[in-house]
């Protein structure tokens, strides 16, 4: 009864227009009074409360607050420029360097909404001059902007860590192989396409000179991942002192070193960082009681007996766990997503052989995928709006790398290794 009041509230809620967060709010409430829990309203507040009460989670402010500081302070146009000087000459070029500059952007920002922005304004009218179809340098810029929540740090493995106790450090390890292979494999997609269309690259970048001075103006920006990672993997810190850290240092790097980053600065970067905070933590707030209420109800021991009774094996189980979360990644956005499905799934994929931090990959790939799918696509949304594209071009532009992410979701499934070595080698 319960459950039922929970869902058939919510869906009505989402149809009517409501916005998920919302809607898991008011469908906790309207099980809470009609369903047959047997508590309060009152506890509904102290869950509400409990949700965003986590010092973990006060990394979240703090990376995207560092990210903001980086990219109002020069860092975008830096590190196209050494991007370019590195992959501009061969076909498709520009491809190449809208990939490598989101690769980098995305360990620094944490978030993919925010990479794909800041690369879209850039990367998607420099190729449309230089010849490239703004529909798929539009495509692409949506595509490479997921790498926002494999590359160290991410945000999205800090809410993953919180939900299922995971070790937030060690998921950061874990993003960095993936997080080359799919940048890699995006390239690689980037340079056939190129070939096939005759897509040419940069003329002339200039000589070593050249090479040498973009190289040293991009260096304080490639050096922010691994400061973080380096305070974290040398024990100095945790990914929550870590965060402060990289705030710390982009503060540095931004106003001494780049000097594009004055004091009044500081209110607008701020303000763009309350809002992406507000919106992530009203998330993880009003997802407790909701999740709460499912766990009570058991749905989530009910979820993995029914998977379990079908009387598969392990293969045919994590296929059908991946196929769901591909699923519901086209109708939910990541946040809601994760926290809705993590508690419920992660579990039963443990069950099954995986391990945590392979798990917690897979998890951030399969709904990741969802950011750059129509019809709720969060980053096809922002290329889209910058590149003033339509979705249906850009949707068909895509095709290949869905079929690109398909496959790095099968290979992480196959080599565990390439999530979990890294982790368990520096966090035993």
């Amino acid at each position: 009864m319960t459950l039922t009041i929970l869902f058939v509230s919510f869906m009505v809620a989402v149809l009517a227009g409501v916005p998920i967060v919302w809607s898991m709010g008011l469908s906790s409430l309207a099980a809470l009074t009609f369903g047959d829990v047997g508590l309060p309203v009152s506890w509904f507040a102290q869950q509400t409360l409990r949700g965003a009460d986590s010092i973990s989670l006060a990394a979240i402010p703090m990376f995207l607050f560092a990210g903001e500081i980086m990219n109002r302070g020069g860092l975008t146009p830096r590190l196209m420029r050494l991007a370019e000087h590195m992959f501009g000459r061969v076909a498709g070029g520009l491809g190449l360097v809208n990939v490598a500059t989101a690769f980098v952007y995305g360990g620094i920002t944490g978030s993919a909404t925010a990479d794909t922005g800041a690369v879209a304004k850039l990367m998607i009218p420099t190729m449309e001059e230089r010849g490239y179809p703004r529909a798929f340098s539009a495509a692409l810029t949506a595509a490479s902007g997921t790498l926002g929540i494999i590359v160290p740090p991410s945000v999205v493995f800090i809410i993953y860590g919180v939900l299922t106790n995971t070790s937030i450090g060690g998921l950061f390890l874990a993003g960095v192989v993936p997080g080359v292979l799919i940048a890699a494999l995006f390239m690689a997609t980037a340079y056939i396409i190129g070939r096939i269309n005759g897509y040419k690259g940069v003329d002339s970048m200039g000589g070593w000179p050249e090479f040498r001075r973009d190289f040293y103006a991009a260096l304080p920006a490639l050096g922010m991942p691994l400061f973080i990672l380096g305070a974290i993997l040398g024990g100095f810190a945790t990914a929550t002192e870590a965060a402060a850290l990289a705030v710390v240092y982009a503060l540095v790097v931004g106003m001494f070193v780049y000097r594009e980053f004055p004091l009044r600065a500081l209110w607008p970067a701020t303000v763009e960082t309350v809002a992406g905070t507000g919106a992530i933590m009203m998330i993880m707030a009003l997802a407790t009681p909701f999740a709460w209420i499912l766990t009570v109800e058991r749905l989530p021991a009910d979820a993995a007996a029914w998977i379990i009774g079908l009387g598969v094996g392990n293969g045919a189980q994590i296929a059908l766990i991946i196929v769901l979360l591909l699923f519901v990644g086209l109708w939910l956005d990541l946040g809601p997503a994760l926290i809705i499905l993590a508690p419920i799934l992660s579990p039963i994929m443990l069950k099954c052989g995986l391990g945590p931090f392979q798990t917690g990959i897979l998890f951030s790939v399969a709904l990741g995928i969802g950011l750059y799918t129509p019809p709720v696509g969060t980053n096809i949304y922002v290329v889209c709006n910058v590149g003033h594209v339509d979705m249906t071009a850009v949707s068909t532009r895509l095709v290949p790398f869905w079929i690109v992410s398909a496959i790095v979701l099968l290979l992480l499934v196959v080599f565990p290794g390439l999530s979990e070595t890294l982790p368990r080698m520096y966090l035993q």
